[in-house]
């Protein structure tokens, strides 16, 4: 009996760290990001806007890539690599800090998954600024230096199908819809 309780003591933290392990978000490079960009939304160099070093406005930023596409108002996808992995996490900590105090305080209506590589969303956000509230699907991912958004704001379901592909493609957690 003690073997056995071993035993599954020993598979339980087995187990968790490979469900640990999963929770990570894959790193992607910017070309790689911006390949399966171009394949998904059947886009050309032109779609691109794309900023290096002190271009970007930023110090801390080495590079940003827009999707600036004929449906970019529609979508939101951008690449952007940090000087290092502490400004990564910094800058997206702010994110997360911003969607934990809407969430908290009812300015989420839908679903929403908040940890600490990822934010997924398919919710109507209201900022707690005096903005517009607005339909959201996709998310928000870290990963090393890297910090990817891909996301839709029409609440439209072949819009979400789109960034369920390039999430799917990029090997990204994908939201779960509402």
């Amino acid at each position: 009996m003690k073997n056995f309780k071993r035993f599954v003591a020993v598979a339980l933290v087995a187990v968790m760290a490979m469900g640990f392990a999963g929770c990570g978000v894959k790193k992607i490079e910017e070309k790689d990001f911006k390949d399966v960009v171009k394949d998904i939304m059947d886009a050309d160099k032109e779609d691109f806007s794309e900023y290096e070093g002190k271009e970007t406005g930023v110090d801390y930023i080495e590079t940003e890539l827009y999707y600036r596409g004929e449906d970019s108002d529609k979508f939101t996808i951008r690449f952007e690599e940090y000087e290092d992995e502490e400004a990564a996490q910094y800058a997206f900590d702010e994110t997360y800090y911003s969607i934990k105090f809407i969430k908290e305080h009812d300015g989420i209506d839908g679903k929403v998954k908040i940890s600490k590589k990822y934010i997924t969303f398919d919710a109507e956000i209201e900022p707690y600024y005096d903005a517009d509230s607005q339909d959201t699907y996709g998310g928000i991912y870290i990963s090393g230096p890297y910090i990817y958004t891909i996301e839709c704001s029409t609440g439209k379901d072949k819009d979400k199908d789109v960034v369920d592909d390039l999430l799917k493609e990029l090997g990204l957690p994908r939201p779960s819809r509402a």
